[in-house]
């Protein structure tokens, strides 16, 4: 679990010979947050808000792509990355501790370089949300305080950390908040315009990241670590992974209710169905032979979950409704 909240200082881990700053960025997002695995769930976790926003908003026209869906899933990849880095601040010294061969922990990223890369990222979003209009605006600055609060944990620190299924539930939230930032991209309208439905499919989302936070935690008693918290360590390798299951479940069946609403194909029930079983095999798997080896195949199970999750609901809208691709136009509606 998180450490303490510390104020941005220069690392206390070992030093390392300086190479340019591109280089030592590019060591950092492939430890901390590889570009290529983030980039493809976000664009799925994007494209399937935002087509659903459309879809939701202007009922029977087609789902499209613009300008604006390109710069909306820059803006939520940029935000994940600002979490990441408020992540490693906040959490230095305990990571000094437990994971000392980390590329900052080693001094070869320091935590004044990611200052700099946190106030880029930071400008970005910034900028993109604010061409693409003041609900869009509002929504990212509402995002923005929530990781905030996350960064200070909420001013409860001592207290969350003794809770750990609400420490994790709270910051879990995040998820709805970039929701409500893809909605303003795809309406350019006011969050709290958005339908029922589409906040539906917003807790379907939370669970979905709630699914694969659980998973990525779990490890078998001979690999638990004193000092680093773990949801097998609080309910036991066995019911974490019934936990992690059991956010599966109930996410997949409050999308067959948005399927229903939405009068979506008996094709997407089947597909979805047939996922959620290819998904299930690793939680078998591990409840009949708990290892190392298939305690980490929870977190691979759920990560393709995700991403193949989100990518049919995408596709099958697509299918509904037709999808349109527009050319580049005005930075302003």
């Amino acid at each position: 679990m998180s450490a303490s909240p510390q104020k941005f200082e220069q690392p206390i881990g070992r030093a390392a010979p300086r190479k340019s700053i591109l280089t030592r960025y590019a060591a950092y997002l492939h430890e901390r947050f590889p570009l290529l695995s983030n980039a493809l769930l976000i664009v799925s976790f994007f494209s399937s808000n935002q087509f659903l926003a459309q879809s939701l908003d202007r009922s029977e026209q087609p789902v499209r792509y613009d300008m604006w869906s390109g710069l909306g899933a820059l803006t939520i990849c940029c935000f994940f990355l600002h979490v990441r880095i408020f992540d490693d601040h906040k959490d230095y010294r305990h990571d000094c501790e437990f994971y000392p061969n980390r590329v900052l922990q080693r001094g070869i990223v320091t935590l004044t370089d990611l200052k700099w890369l946190l106030a880029i990222v930071l400008l970005i979003e910034c900028i993109i949300t604010f061409g693409c209009g003041m609900a869009t605006w509002f929504a990212w600055s509402a995002a923005l305080l929530f990781s905030l609060l996350m960064l200070r944990e909420f001013f409860l620190g001592s207290w969350l950390r003794d809770r750990f299924l609400l420490y994790a539930s709270l910051h879990m939230l995040l998820i709805p908040a970039l929701t409500a930032v893809i909605w303003s991209f795809a309406t350019r309208r006011y969050f709290w315009h958005a339908p029922a439905w589409y906040w539906l499919y917003s807790l379907v989302s939370y669970l979905l990241a709630f699914n694969w936070e659980v998973s990525r935690k779990i490890r078998v008693p001979q690999d638990e670590r004193d000092g680093v918290d773990s949801y097998s360590a609080r309910f036991g390798t066995y019911g974490a992974a019934w936990g992690s299951q059991m956010f599966r479940v109930v996410s997949t069946i409050l999308v067959m209710l948005l399927a229903y609403h939405m009068d979506l194909s008996l094709r997407f029930y089947g597909i979805l169905l047939l996922l959620l079983a290819l998904c299930s095999i690793g939680f078998v798997q591990h409840l009949l032979a708990a290892s190392s080896q298939t305690a980490k195949r929870l977190e691979i199970y759920a990560g393709i979950y995700i991403l193949a999750f989100d990518a049919l609901l995408s596709i099958e809208l697509a299918s509904r409704y037709g999808i349109r691709i527009d050319a580049p136009g005005s930075l302003v509606r």
